[in-house]
């Protein structure tokens, strides 16, 4: 869709228009990878003062909240007969559509009758245009992912071993979610006159225009304390630090304002940043905002994980578990630690004492998967399986089981990485590939193989720990015997037919 860009110095006008204060701040174009930022224009100082320098205050009216979508449908009637045929799925599906009716109403060859203009619709011609989000690379950039944590290349077998699966990396699978969000947006709005006059009788928007709206939601969405999931205009425009100088709150008349911290000095043209999250892992970091930031000392990595595909409890054992399926793995210094309550739950099988059934309500209106271990219900705890196995007999056995899959699934990891130097490697020259993706590929690449190095000789010495515990010698042992044969007789009365 053909869109109106504005420059960042359309900001000072736009939040004057909209009662947005910048006190002591300014917007400006950071000429280098992060593009815009919040600038100093003088200097600030938190120390020793009780009276912490308020930077920028947006209205309450300005966030963009599920509270805001509500409202503006009230008064927009076009957007409310689109959240009704496509929406209502999930606030950030909501939300897009919202964007969605932004561009549409700004964009110069709209119907002029479709839509009710607010500060938003301006407020998307200052956003930008290009997102480094691996969503908005090529593809030959998104095959520099192959190996890291965006990517999902494996599949569990029963023997505990991974094997290699189809080259679909997470990224990938993003962009499949989509294109199919977008073939159905399609079906659900071409019965929709202005829908279709709008976008699809002349093909005015395309895929690229939804996977914008998906990146900018993704780099600039905030968790609000009272409107929760959020963007928040101007706010949105502070970049990240691993040491941040300031924070956002909700006031008592639920705007937002963004403060210096406590104890800190910034002289003339300081940038001023916040923090985006200070547990995500450098591929969620690169996945939702476009960069790994360089000085953060945080070594994490999220690997997925999957039933498997032979389980016969596999899919009861998914619809059980509360939360994603996923091992986090952190380095600090030399210490390693790794957290997968679905990994505990995913080595069980019956024989261990572990069973589901489907309870239906006596007049047959609803029924409810329920989750038993040693014959107790344990459907509200089914993620504490760590826990519970904690007074079984065999907890080692469980424990082992569970440290061998992990220490499989890094191996195959590493294995990944090793093997695709090559296709890198083949990368780097090509001209369409941008130096900064390439940058932050290789980065991703070099900090996940160290980590996952770390990661691979712990899990390892655990696993020869729990090799060496009398309860598993116990087990093994039993595993190992050969059944005991009965001596033939020649006692004609002993029939064993």
């Amino acid at each position: 869709m053909h869109r109106e860009q504005l420059p960042t110095t359309a900001l000072p006008a736009w939040s004057k228009l909209n009662d947005v204060s910048f006190i002591d701040i300014d917007v400006q174009d950071l000429n280098d990878s992060k593009g815009s930022g919040l600038i100093t224009s003088r200097a600030l100082s938190s120390k020793a003062t009780y009276d912490i320098p308020t930077l920028l205050i947006i209205p309450h009216d300005l966030i963009l909240s599920a509270e805001a979508i509500e409202e503006h449908a009230k008064v927009d009637q076009h957007f409310r007969e689109l959240l009704e045929v496509a929406g209502g799925k999930s606030l950030r599906g909501d939300m897009l559509l919202f964007l969605l009716m932004q561009i549409t109403i700004a964009s110069p060859s709209h119907p002029q009758n479709v839509g009710v203009q607010n500060p938003w619709t301006e407020y998307c011609k200052i956003l930008p245009s290009d997102i480094p989000v691996p969503t908005m690379w090529s593809e030959e950039e998104r095959f520099m992912l192959i190996g890291t944590s965006l990517e999902v290349v494996l599949k569990p077998t029963l023997t505990f071993r991974y094997e290699m699966a189809s080259r679909t990396s997470a990224v990938n699978a993003k962009m499949s979610a989509m294109i199919r969000e977008f073939d159905t947006l399609r079906e659900q709005t071409t019965g929709l006159q202005w829908c279709y006059k709008s976008w699809w009788e002349h093909e005015t928007l395309q895929i690229t225009d939804w996977i914008l709206l998906d990146a900018w939601y993704r780099s600039r969405s905030l968790e609000l304390p009272k409107a929760g999931e959020s963007m928040v205009p101007c706010l949105d425009m502070a970049n990240h630090s691993s040491v941040p100088n300031a924070y956002y709150e909700q006031t008592s008349n639920d705007s937002v304002a963004l403060l210096l911290r406590p104890d800190v000095e910034l002289g003339l043209t300081s940038e001023i940043t916040i923090s985006y999250g200070e547990l995500k892992s450098e591929a969620e970091m690169l996945f939702s905002y476009g960069f790994i930031n360089e000085s953060s000392t945080s070594k994490a990595l999220v690997l997925p994980l999957e039933p498997f595909p032979d389980d016969p409890l596999g899919k009861a054992k998914l619809a059980a578990f509360a939360g994603k399926p996923v091992v986090r793995i952190s380095v600090d210094q030399d210490s390693v630690e790794w957290e997968c309550p679905f990994l505990y739950l995913m080595c069980l099988n019956e024989e261990d004492g572990l069973d589901f059934k489907v309870l239906q309500e006596t007049d047959g209106s609803r029924s409810q998967l329920k989750v038993f271990w040693q014959e107790s219900d344990v459907t509200d705890i089914a993620g504490t399986f760590e826990t519970l196995i904690g007074s079984h007999s065999l907890k080692d056995v469980f424990k082992l089981r569970a440290v061998a899959l992990l220490h499989d699934r890094i191996r195959q990891q590493l294995e990944r990485l090793y093997g695709s130097e090559e296709t890198l490697q083949s990368l780097t020259d090509l001209a369409h590939v941008s130096p900064d993706f390439l940058k932050n590929a290789i980065q991703l690449r070099t900090r996940e193989t160290e980590l996952l190095q770390t990661a691979f000789a712990f899990v390892d010495m655990q696993k020869t720990k729990l090799l060496g515990s009398d309860t598993v010698l116990q087990y093994l042992r039993s595993m190992n015997e050969e059944p005991t044969e009965v001596e033939e007789t020649d006692d004609d009365d002993d029939d064993f037919s």
